[in-house]
């Protein structure tokens, strides 16, 4: 395993959650067991390059869970930013990311 910064966690998470994943997945991750798994196998590939199998196992769990349910959208009504998740579509995607990043820091 090779040595790595919180940025190359930010930039694997980058590359693998907008570079490598395509509308298809974008689109159908929510209803679709094949477009998840898909998406999140591709999403960890950038991973692979510093991370430990174990770490890796983690992540793609993770990743799959939040993307394949509504956990996010139930997280911000829970906490009362309903409205401004209803507001601001980009509010979500932002939640979305912090908590994916958040996971992989306390793993890393």
């Amino acid at each position: 395993m090779a040595i790595f910064n919180n940025m190359d966690i930010l930039i694997a998470h980058l590359i693998g959650d907008y570079i490598l994943q395509n509308d298809w997945m974008a689109e159908n991750k929510k209803k679709s067991n094949k477009a998840c798994f898909i998406h999140c196998l591709l999403y960890i590939i950038p991973f692979c390059f510093f991370l430990n199998w174990w770490q890796i196992i983690l992540i793609f769990i993770q990743h799959y869970i939040q993307d394949r349910t509504n956990f996010v959208k139930w997280f911000m009504d829970f906490k009362g930013s309903k409205d401004f998740r209803l507001k601001y579509d980009w509010s979500s995607i932002l939640v979305d990311n912090i908590i994916h990043l958040l996971f992989i820091y306390l793993i890393t």
